[in-house]
């Protein structure tokens, strides 16, 4: 259990580490997810599972890299307009958007706890962004829109990762792998076409990247997929939430976010929808 506690500690660093690096988002993207998933094969090599890694998993591995770097398209551009920890907490509705996809395309059972967590999802987001919404920069409405986009190609990324596993029959690590290889290589093709500078500026932004790819992607990671294992289901959503909670807090302790208490509420409502949303997979 405490090395999946670290894990979800460690990636909620990740929001961070993107704003930190001061690159364009696709070249964060390419440099987190192709160096992050280098990382993965560096692991897999030492458990003596790189063999794992066949061109069967490959070819299974593309769609799921096609949401995925839609997802960080997203992603990366939110952090940018929004910050962090805004970004962070958008994204983490993919937990309702990913019920309500298996209710109506899956044929799946409504549940109590999801019930409540769409009226209580939608009123925290409302007390998040809607509020002040007249207020707020055609920029920072840009990025509550691509913050809202993230969380439904994050929930596609899931149900096509999903259904790959249970397909190929692979092992998650490599899975999780070659997909990283293959989005970073999808986001670095875009910022070459965009024609985005790959130099990486300073050493901050260098010790950025790092961080991003090799601690919150590939260890962080590593340590949710093996621990995720060990740990009782009911806790697994509630353990989750140290991504959106923590890096919401970094926001505001690095990069002096203002708050307010109908913010606060807000973000307190979608933590308890998205916690509820969960649940029904328990």
């Amino acid at each position: 259990m405490t090395g999946f506690v670290i894990g979800a500690v460690l990636i909620s660093f990740s929001s961070v580490m993107v704003k930190l690096a001061n690159v364009p988002p696709d070249v964060a993207g390419f440099y987190r997810l192709f160096a992050g998933g280098l990382g993965m094969t560096v692991i897999l090599w030492r458990l003596g599972k790189l063999r794992r890694m066949t061109p069967h998993v490959w070819r299974w591995s593309l769609v799921s890299a096609l949401f995925f770097a839609a997802d960080f398209f997203c992603w990366h551009r939110s952090i940018g307009l929004v910050g962090p920890g805004l970004a962070t907490m958008l994204a983490n509705f993919q937990v309702i958007v990913l019920t309500g996809v298996s209710i109506l395309f899956l044929k799946e059972r409504v549940s109590r706890p999801f019930l409540l967590a769409i009226p209580m999802a939608m009123a925290g987001l409302y007390l998040m962004v809607g509020v002040s919404w007249a207020s707020f920069t055609p920029d920072f409405r840009l990025g509550v829109g691509y913050g809202l986009l993230t969380a439904l190609f994050y929930s596609l990324y899931l149900l096509a990762l999903k259904f790959s596993l249970t397909r190929a029959g692979a092992d998650p690590l490599a899975m999780a792998g070659s997909v990283a290889l293959i989005t970073g290589l999808m986001l670095g093709g875009l910022g070459a076409a965009q024609g985005d500078s790959f130099a990486i500026p300073d050493t901050r932004s260098l010790l950025a990247l790092a961080a991003l790819a090799l601690i919150c992607h590939a260890i962080g990671w590593y340590l949710i997929t093996r621990g995720i294992q060990q740990v009782r289901t009911s806790l697994v959503g509630l353990i989750l939430l140290l991504q959106p909670t923590l890096s919401y807090v970094w926001d505001i302790l690095l990069f002096d976010k203002p708050t307010s208490p109908v913010e606060l509420t807000g973000v307190a409502l979608a933590l308890t929808a998205i916690y509820l949303g969960s649940l029904r997979r328990e």
